[in-house]
């Protein structure tokens, strides 16, 4: 079965999708995405991947190409077109065709079938370690297609042993790469960074089952001194759900396993997914 990409509002067969080399998302990385998955046919919490994709939009002042409603219906129409089950879908919006090469125009848009990505099962079971880096990044608010830091340390992060990044500005620590940070206290709260970083969707869905289990949580600044305190860390995506940390540098976390706070929040997110599943409206 041939697989088709949307570009601009219209099917395309993969391999013939594409876009003209003067656009302002590649001559200047000027652009937006977003990226979800697709279980049992279902596109996992899209209505706020689309209200996160408009909020990008609206900070880069790109104009979505569809009211959110249609763009949705658009969404399903690709999915039933690719036959999509058990796949991913990437939402690109970028600064158009720029005559000079530095001014947005009407901006092009796509939407991209992918394969299901899937994190690796001894990850959960084993935990990760995070290796920090000092970065800031750009318009954290906004999920933009800049991600130059996080490719050129992909080396230093193998030769450290870690999976995953850490960033902090020298003081406080804030996000992944492509995931949110929660730490566990010797307190007992859980404590997650809400300034400086892209409020991922299940980082949204993990504080509402935590606030449902009566578990204490704060949304601060969390400092870099604090992580030794750490009894449990972990990180929260659209791919990895709740993944366990066991290790930050040199810097072992609790017992150096995954703890049960993680693996907690981890069976109630799954459980939370299905629940989605079973009651999705088209």
């Amino acid at each position: 079965m041939d697989r088709f990409h949307s570009i601009n509002g219209m099917l395309v067969e993969a391999a013939l999708a594409a876009i003209s080399v003067s656009d302002l998302g590649l001559l200047r990385g000027y652009g937006i995405f977003d990226f979800f998955l697709v279980r049992r046919g279902v596109p996992m919490f899209v209505d706020d991947y689309l209200a996160r994709f408009e909020r990008s939009a609206r900070v880069l002042e790109l104009l979505l190409p569809l009211p959110v409603p249609e763009l949705r219906r658009h969404i399903l129409q690709l999915i039933q077109a690719n036959g999509m089950k058990e796949a991913a879908i990437r939402l690109l919006l970028t600064g158009g065709y720029a005559d000079d090469g530095y001014t947005p125009a009407a901006p092009n848009w796509m939407v991209l079938h992918h394969d299901q990505p899937h994190t690796p099962a001894e990850r959960y079971e084993q935990g990760i370690k995070l290796m920090t880096w000092r970065h800031v990044r750009e318009l954290p608010e906004v999920k933009s297609t800049n991600y130059l830091t996080a490719i050129q340390i992909r080396h230093r992060l193998q030769q450290a042993g870690a999976p995953e990044v850490l960033y902090h500005d020298g003081v406080h620590v804030s996000e992944s790469a492509r995931s949110n940070f929660f730490v566990l206290l010797d307190t007992g709260i859980l404590v997650t960074p809400v300034q400086g970083v892209l409020h991922g969707i299940t980082r949204k869905q993990i504080l509402h089952l935590a606030a449902q289990a009566g578990i204490p949580v704060e949304e601060r600044p969390v400092r870099l001194d604090e992580l030794p305190r750490a009894q449990e860390a972990f990180l929260t995506s659209t791919v990895k759900g709740v993944l366990p940390v066991v290790q930050i540098d040199e810097q072992r976390i609790g017992a150096g396993r995954p703890g049960p706070l993680a693996q907690q929040l981890g069976q109630a997110f799954e459980a939370h997914c299905q629940a989605y599943i079973a009651t999705f409206t088209p």
